[in-house]
This record gives C-alpha cells, structure tokens and sequence, in this order.
C-alpha cells in the first residue's frame, strides 16, 4: 500500500509540474479550467486539486472501505489549498522570501503532507463518517476554482 501511494505522489507532483506549462502550450479555454492561466496563487492551486484528485481515484477504486478512503482524499484536497496559501503569504509577506526554489520546494512539500494525510486517513479510517460533508466542500472548492478561473474578483490572491 505504502509502495503505491509514493508512486502516485510521485506521478501526481510530475503531473502538477507539466500542468503548470500546459496553458503556455496550449491556451485553449478547456485547459485553462485544469490548468494555471496566469500566475496568481490561487491558479496555482489547480496543481494540487487536479493531480490529487486523479490519484485518488485511482488509489481507491479497489478499496473495500469506500468512505474511510476517499475521506482521507477529500480532507487532503482542502488542508493542501489552505497550507500552501499559508506558509506562502507567511514566507512571501511576512518575511519577504521570494525565489523559485522556495516554491518549488513548497510545492513538493504540501503535496507530500496531502499524501501523508490521504495516507494516514485511509489506515486509520478517523472521520470517515463526515465524508459526505466533505465531497460537498470538496465540489464547492472544485467549482470555485472553475469559476474564479473564468470570472475571477479584483483581489491580489487572484491577480497573476
């Protein structure tokens, strides 16, 4: 199991960094629903919620305990936004750290802690009995991303 949730970690980070560029490459409206259309933190976001969202799928369809699993993904899908947006603005604002490799190092870091908590969920099966709630949360943030990515506020988190 652990062997199988490291691959995806590592596939789903790979998968987070080629979307970063798909939109360079390809500008067509559909791509940028999945993929950054500008610089701002919260396209960013897109490279956690897609990648994660896949491997979860992919890690829980053949697992017996539908909602133990898929609650740990879920909750992942909502600590990874909040995290990132976090200790960005804290590095970023709080002590004016700005450089590449901070981010990418970010990145990499957050992805792991959703993975870990994906992981450590799904072993233990805590808060299985509130998966529903959150799908719910998890497709309201989901269709949020979709909807600030088409219409986004005048507010710096969306500004690229």
């Amino acid at each position: 199991m652990k062997k199988r949730f490291w691959l995806a970690f590592g596939i789903a980070v790979l998968a987070g960094t080629g979307l970063h560029f798909l939109y360079d490459v390809c500008p067509a409206p559909l791509v940028g629903l999945f993929a950054p259309v500008n610089e701002s933190v919260w396209e960013h976001l897109k490279l956690f919620f897609w990648p994660t969202l896949a491997a979860a799928f992919v890690l829980t369809r053949k697992n017996e305990d539908g909602q133990r699993a898929w609650s740990g993904w879920l909750l992942a899908e909502l600590v990874m936004p909040v995290l990132c947006m976090g200790v960005f603005y804290m590095l970023s604002c709080g002590f004016g750290v700005e450089a590449l490799w901070v981010d990418i190092a970010l990145y990499v870091l957050v992805m792991a802690a959703g993975f870990w908590i994906a992981y450590w969920q799904t072993a233990t099966g805590h808060g299985a009995w509130c998966a529903g709630v959150l799908v719910i949360a998890v497709g309201l943030y989901g269709a949020a991303l979709i909807l600030f990515t088409l219409a986004p506020p005048e507010l710096p988190v969306f500004i690229g």
